[in-house]
Parts: C-alpha cells; structure tokens; sequence
C-alpha cells in the first residue's frame, strides 16, 4: 500500500435521504391513522347522526304535519348507545336542527343541502359505508401505533449510521461500530456482490473464532467519480493489503463457451470416435 493516508468513508447523501424519507413516510401515516381515530372518525359519525336526522324527518312529516314545529323541536339526534363513536364534546340530547323545524313536505334533502352548506359537510352519505365501528376506530388508533414504532426504528437507523463511518488506516480496516480488523486478521473476502450492489463480506479470525464484518460503499462513501469514489478507493486499499482467499463472481467467456459448445457437437457428430 503506498501513502499512509486513511480513507474514510461517511455516510451518504443516498442514505440520509432514503432514511428521512421513511421518517416522514411513517410519521405521516402515524399521525393520519391518529387524527382519524382521535377526530376524523368520529365526526364522521356525528355528521351522520345529523343526517339520520333529516332523513328521520322526511319520513315522519307526514304523520305529524299538523304540529310539525312543535314535533321538531321536541325530537333529539339519533346518536347510538356507544359514546365512543363520537367526538368527546358530543351533547348527546341534543335536539334536531332548528332548519327542520321549516321543513314543508317532507322536503329534508334540500335542507339537508341548506344545512350541510353552511357546516361545510359532505351532501352526498352513504349511512351503511359511512358509519364507521368501534372496532374501525380503534383499528385507526393500532395502525397508527404500528406507524409510531416503525417511524422510531427509521429514526434510529438513521441517527446511528449519521454518527457513523467505514475507514482504512496503514494496519487495518475499521467498519462501522464494529471492532478494528486488522489486515492480518483477514482470511476470506467476498466481493461478488460489489460491482452490482456495493457490498462485500469481510472473513476475519478473532481468536480461535471466525466473525465476519461487511463493507458497505451504497450507505458509506458511495462511487461518485466526481467524489473521488470513496467507497471504491477504500475496498481497492483493503484489496491491496489482503493475502487471502478472493471469492469472486466468475463469469464463463462466451468464446470459451462456443468453443465448448463446437467440441461437443464435433464430438456428437463423430459416431467413430464416440464409440
């Protein structure tokens, strides 16, 4: 190895902004499946309570026409039995809206469109698809703890390797948060995955036992030319002080594999010297 200078290999900008992107991929979801189940849900319930309302008005018009005011404002939202299927400021006596109390004909659609106008609510409800469960409720509440861990996990991955790095001094090479492997030490490396993904395996004897430690150039260093490609510049300093097995993926040449291939069909076509 010529020089005595180390090279050392950060993490890089590919890594950092896949791991912030799964950050903010999780912490979104999280916080999504927790607003539906805290807000979102529930007040869908209670849009649909409203509108049950109206759709329980239009069927009752016809029965009490004569005292229809009377009868509206005496009437309270169809709301289940369930308190947790609503929001936790819910009054649950409460009456009908004062705009059924205009209702004539049993008109309750278009005053339902009056009425859901000025809330800023869906016109359009599905009371079957709409309505949501306790149990889809909680689902909301489970998904967003699921995401809650998955966000943690991301973060940890990403603050531990952002502490991080790989190097290769004059002795040795030292991966990350692993112990020192001196070149000595190493007995095997498997590069086969190296050109395609970056990554080799490092074989090494601690002892009487064998451990192995990985090098890693997509998260470290990376191959940019215009860098320098440190990952490359690192894993060749390595090469350049390792005396032990190289495992490589071989690739048969396609000349030898014709010329293989010629052989076999001289040989087939040949009965003489096949017997």
């Amino acid at each position: 190895m010529s020089g005595s200078s180390e090279v050392i290999c950060r993490p890089t900008k590919w890594f950092i902004w896949r791991a912030l992107l799964m950050v903010a991929m999780f912490g979104g979801f999280a916080g999504y499946f927790l607003y539906d189940w805290k807000i979102g849900y529930p007040k869908k319930n209670y849009i649909i309570a409203n509108y049950k309302a109206f759709s329980d008005a239009g069927q009752a018009w016809n029965e009490n026409e004569e005292s229809w005011k009377e009868y509206a404002a005496s009437q309270t939202i169809p709301f289940e039995d369930d308190k947790t299927l609503y929001p936790a400021d819910t009054n649950y006596d409460e009456k009908w809206p004062a705009i059924l109390q205009t209702m004539e004909r049993g008109n309750d659609e278009e005053l339902w469109k009056d009425f859901s106008g000025e809330k800023g609510w869906p016109q359009a409800i599905d009371l079957e698809e709409g309505f949501k469960s306790a149990y889809k409720i909680r689902e909301q509440l489970y998904a967003s703890l699921v995401c809650f861990v998955l966000t943690a996990i991301a973060l940890f991955f990403l603050i531990r390797t952002k502490a991080r790095n790989m190097k290769v001094d004059n002795e040795a090479y030292h991966p990350p948060g692993g112990p020192r492997i001196p070149f000595a030490d190493m007995v095997r490396i498997d590069k086969r995955k190296w050109e395609s993904k970056g990554l080799a395996t490092i074989y090494y004897q601690d002892g009487d036992e064998e451990k192995k430690a990985k090098v890693d150039g997509m998260v470290y260093g990376q191959f940019k030319e215009e860098d320098g490609a440190p990952a490359e510049v690192l894993f060749q300093r390595i090469l350049a002080n390792f005396e032990g097995e190289l495992i490589e993926l071989v690739e048969e040449d396609d000349e030898d594999e014709d010329d293989h291939s010629s052989e076999e069909d001289e040989s087939a076509s040949d009965p003489e010297e096949n017997e």
